[in-house]
Formats: structure tokens, C-alpha cells, sequence
């Protein structure tokens, strides 16, 4: 009898933008919400597991009815470590699943970097991430 091997692909079909700043995750997240006016809600913590240890971070969420998106802001650094690693300098990730375009995306990161919170908000391709895994929720 012959075996067959069913292998499953990840959809990384999001749209990611780093932020880099010194706020308080409550703080950027009210700075956000104002200037996009948006109404990104503290969620439960997003936990990784790596080896035996589980990673927590910060977690918001947003879903627009109006534009049929999604907005998540989460944290790189958490107790034990960072979401991504490799993105030592993001302190924050605004994740967009939905209807997602590139003009959304430039107009996000212009709004993001108008904050004088943010040191820097930058477009992120997760499939050239290493720990891309990390943000499938």
C-alpha cells in the first residue's frame, strides 16, 4: 500500500508594518487610535511557546466593518523574549489581514511616522522573516 504525504502551506497573506518607539503599549495604542481613528482594544496576551518557556506579549485588535480589515498590535518584547527575534529594533508589529492594499499600507505608514512617539514605522515583508510562523494566529 502506498502512502501519501499531505503537506500544508502557510498563508502569509498579511500586510505588516514595524514600529519603533520608547511608548508604553497603551500609549502607542491610544496615539494609533486617534490619529487612524480606529478603536484598538486590549486583548488577551498573545503567547508564544518556545522550547519550555511561553513567551507573552501584548495584544490589540480592531476589526474595521466599514473597509473589511482587521488590525492587530502586538508587541515584540515580552517576558521571555522577542516575537521575531531577527527584529530586535521593532518594539511593536501593526499586522492587517483583510482587505489589504499597497495605497492603505503607504497611507498607514505616513500617518504612523506623523507621530512623535514613533521613531520609525516601516513596511515588513513576512516572507522574508525567519520566525514568520510566530505571527500566524
Amino acid at each position: 500500500m502506498s502512502k501519501t504525504l499531505l503537506t500544508l502551506d502557510d498563508d502569509y497573506d498579511f500586510g505588516l508594518i514595524g514600529i519603533s518607539c520608547h511608548a508604553k503599549d497603551y500609549r502607542i495604542c491610544w496615539e494609533i487610535n486617534k490619529t487612524l481613528k480606529t478603536d484598538l482594544v486590549r486583548g488577551n496576551d498573545y503567547e508564544i511557546k518556545r522550547k519550555n518557556e511561553i513567551s507573552t506579549h501584548s495584544f490589540y485588535d480592531f476589526y474595521d466593518e466599514t473597509n473589511q480589515t482587521e488590525l492587530y498590535l502586538i508587541a515584540n518584547k515580552g517576558e521571555k523574549g522577542f516575537l521575531i527575534p531577527e527584529q530586535k529594533t521593532t518594539d511593536f508589529f501593526l499586522l492587517l489581514k483583510g482587505n489589504i492594499t499597497n495605497h492603505l499600507i503607504d497611507d498607514l505608514l505616513t500617518k504612523l511616522n506623523g507621530l512623535n512617539l514613533v521613531i520609525a514605522a516601516f513596511n515588513i515583508n513576512p516572507e522574508n522573516l525567519k520566525s514568520k510562523q510566530n505571527l500566524l494566529f
